[in-house]
């Protein structure tokens, strides 16, 4: 009898250890600040759960003539943005798209965009980057996030659409996060969608349906580093890897940076002007307390072109950023370049004098006449970088002491031959 008992008991034991293992692999509503539930687990029927929420999203595309989702009032944004996130993410994993962790996300974002993930979308937004936030998130940023799918203009920096959103948990970068993106309806068509639809969008057979080729080599290359996605990127979507550099700051995979540079000189020779530079050499992002960047990692990219006739003109556009930073008066000034302090024009004009001179070297020029003019009649511009201890680059306080006192000989010759 006593063994009975004990049968039934380890009988319930083993039997309630099931139902609960059952129970821990459903699927949860991710949460923003759980960082231990790094992946979810695909277990519910999506179509079956929101397909009156599917079918009315399209229903109201029949109702506005443009626009899609933004002409949509805010609350319908909200709560069909909500369910396209989860959407897309079993849509994505059903071609076979095997997402990361929280950590490995947060590493390559980190990485790429110079954006921490773990801080909030008020600082994110400074680097155009926003973190997704869910109903059971942060409730304040919840709101902001709520307020920006509303907003009245595309130039915002807060506005939501056609921003680049990561979506915690389910670890994936995208735009424009919408239901139709990853549902489709049978016999439907993708384009025009119209009054005449209504019966199809009610009766429809749904399914999922994500083919968008360049999310998934841009997630490919962020997430997993992948060659092959890299190689479609730089032959079918180059500005996602331009972006990268001019937006972001990403200035260590030599590819990408011969994407930029051959993109930057095709433009300056084109339009004539240094607005190109605009981001690339030298940066300095909106956000309280920012500071100006040096893009090291492409200006030792352009010191590795072959002396080639067609490089030559890194010169010229060289000569003509240096000129605008140390020359033009403050007001007539580029609007890009008004971020910069008058220090910080100073020290991204030391630099490219640094890089011109050794790129020059490679022409037989040592091109350093803008360099001599400043450091002999600008003390405020020779005493600032003095005071730097002329940024620590290797043989620049010789070749600046050097570059003055030929200034200075000229100077001299010239002055005795006017009199």
């Amino acid at each position: 009898m006593k063994k009975m008992k004990q049968s039934k008991y380890l009988l319930l034991t083993l039997l309630l250890m099931v139902l609960g293992s059952s129970c821990d692999n459903q699927r949860k509503v991710p949460q923003q600040e759980n960082t231990a539930d790094t992946v979810v687990v695909v277990k519910k029927d999506l179509l079956s759960l929101y397909d009156k929420q599917i079918r009315a999203y399209y229903l109201d595309l029949t109702k506005v003539s443009d626009g899609g989702i933004l002409s949509f009032p805010q609350k319908a944004q909200v709560e069909y943005t909500d369910i396209a996130v989860e959407l897309i993410d079993e849509a994505i994993r059903r071609m076979g798209y095997k997402p990361v962790d929280n950590e490995r996300a947060r590493e390559a974002i980190l990485k790429y965009f110079g954006v921490d993930v773990s801080q909030s979308n008020d600082i994110q937004l400074t680097r155009g980057f926003r973190t997704y936030i869910f109903k059971n998130g942060n409730a304040t940023e919840r709101a902001k996030q709520e307020k920006a799918m509303g907003g009245d203009s595309f130039d915002e920096q807060e506005y939501f659409w056609n921003r680049l959103v990561y979506v915690p948990n389910y670890n994936y970068i995208i735009t424009s996060p919408t239901i139709d993106s990853a549902v489709k309806i049978e016999g439907l068509s993708e384009y025009a969608i119209d009054e005449n639809h209504r019966k199809t969008i009610k009766r429809g057979k749904l399914y999922f349906n994500f083919n968008d080729s360049i999310f998934f080599n841009e997630n490919n290359f962020i997430f997993y580093d992948s060659k092959d996605a890299l190689e479609w990127l730089k032959k079918n979507e180059a500005a996602f890897l331009i972006d990268l550099l001019r937006e972001y700051g990403y200035d260590r995979n030599e590819e990408i940076n011969k994407l930029v540079m051959a993109n930057m000189l095709k433009e300056y020779t084109d339009v004539d002007d240094p607005w190109i530079l605009d981001n690339t050499l030298a940066s300095k992002r909106k956000a309280k307390h920012a500071k100006v960047e040096i893009r090291k990692g492409l200006l030792k990219s352009i010191l590795k072109l072959p002396a080639t006739e067609e490089n030559m003109e890194w010169i010229r556009l060289f000569n003509d950023y240096i000129d605008y930073l140390l020359n033009i008066e403050e007001q007539k000034l580029p609007m890009w370049m008004t971020e910069f302090t008058k220090e910080e024009r100073y020290k991204v004009a030391a630099y490219l004098c640094y890089y011109l001179y050794k790129f020059s070297k490679k022409y037989d020029r040592e091109d350093t006449s803008l360099l001599g003019h400043e450091l002999y009649y600008n003390d405020s511009f020779r005493n600032y970088i003095d005071s730097r201890h002329y940024f620590s680059l290797p043989g620049f306080e010789t070749l600046c002491d050097k570059v003055y006192e030929e200034y200075d000989v000229a100077v001299k010759i010239k002055t005795s031959q006017d009199e």
